[in-house]
């Protein structure tokens, strides 16, 4: 009985939304406030330490959800601190709003389909900017999400981006990397703790450039344990190559924020 409910509920489901998804193929997706996300490519892998990370990218924004209970019941996000199991989502100008907090709440249905795929359902509310600022996802929904991992696996993520820094001197080696943004891009790398973000105008021509706040260049360091937002204060960023023919940039960064100190950063990303 069990398939043919999931089966039914499925199909209501995608019946009620018949007006989004117009066919069978991978989908995730969900109402942001009052806004459609929809995802044009969405996969899932899993880490080395077992959990699943699930991403959904559009041209400008991404979800982000990584599950450490894989028990496939119903999964309970915010609430208690620290809470593994999160959400996050980084908007067309690179904010990051995330369920690692106290103050954030929400679940997560789902269910690892025999074809080595995931489905399921999930809403959220999230926060950012030192808990100030906050959003709502609502009538999330995955389906068929491909599992380009087998549990134990090395993720392969078959791209060639890269990004890579030093946090205090210890390596910074991001599991998720994104590019997303129009007027200004934001080119952002993000392990199970943190995430590091450097925006710049997608234009911009190969040389050194002030980060300063409030500018066209500018970097953040996050803790998404807490959702602070750490934003630096100065630093550089040298832009070695970008070729907005093919949408391909090339770049190093350093920065300092309060407590940290971001070295040997490096990017190599299509956009």
């Amino acid at each position: 009985m069990k398939p043919l409910f999931a089966l039914t509920f499925l199909a209501l489901l995608i019946c009620s939304c018949s007006s989004e998804i117009e066919d069978n193929s991978p989908a995730l997706q969900g109402v942001v406030d009052s806004t459609l996300f929809r995802s044009a490519d969405s996969r899932a892998l899993f880490n080395d330490n077992g959990s699943l990370l699930i991403q959904g990218n559009s041209d400008a924004q991404t979800l982000n959800i990584l599950i450490n209970s894989l028990d496939q019941s119903q999964i309970e996000l915010g609430g208690q601190n620290p809470n593994t199991d999160i959400a996050s989502f980084t908007d067309e100008f690179g904010n990051v709003f995330s369920t690692a907090s106290t103050d954030a709440s929400g679940q997560i249905n789902y269910e690892i389909n025999s074809d080595n795929t995931i489905s399921g359902t999930f809403n959220f509310t999230a926060l950012s900017n030192g808990l100030q600022d906050e959003i709502t996802v609502s009538q999330g929904f995955m389906f068929g999400i491909p599992i380009l991992t087998a549990l134990g696996d090395t993720p392969d993520m078959s791209t060639n981006d890269s990004f890579t820094a030093r946090v205090n001197s210890v390596i910074f080696n991001p599991t998720i990397i994104s590019t997303v943004g129009a007027n200004l891009l934001t080119v952002s790398g993000q392990t199970q703790q943190a995430s590091i973000s450097v925006l710049f105008p997608p234009d911009t021509p190969p040389g050194t450039y002030d980060i300063a706040p409030g500018t066209d260049f500018q970097a953040s360091y996050i803790l998404l344990s807490s959702s602070t937002v750490l934003e630096a204060q100065s630093g550089t960023l040298t832009i070695v190559s970008n070729d907005t023919d093919a949408n391909e940039v090339s770049a190093e960064f350093v920065f300092d924020v309060d407590g940290f100190s971001i070295t040997d950063g490096e990017f190599s990303v299509s956009y």
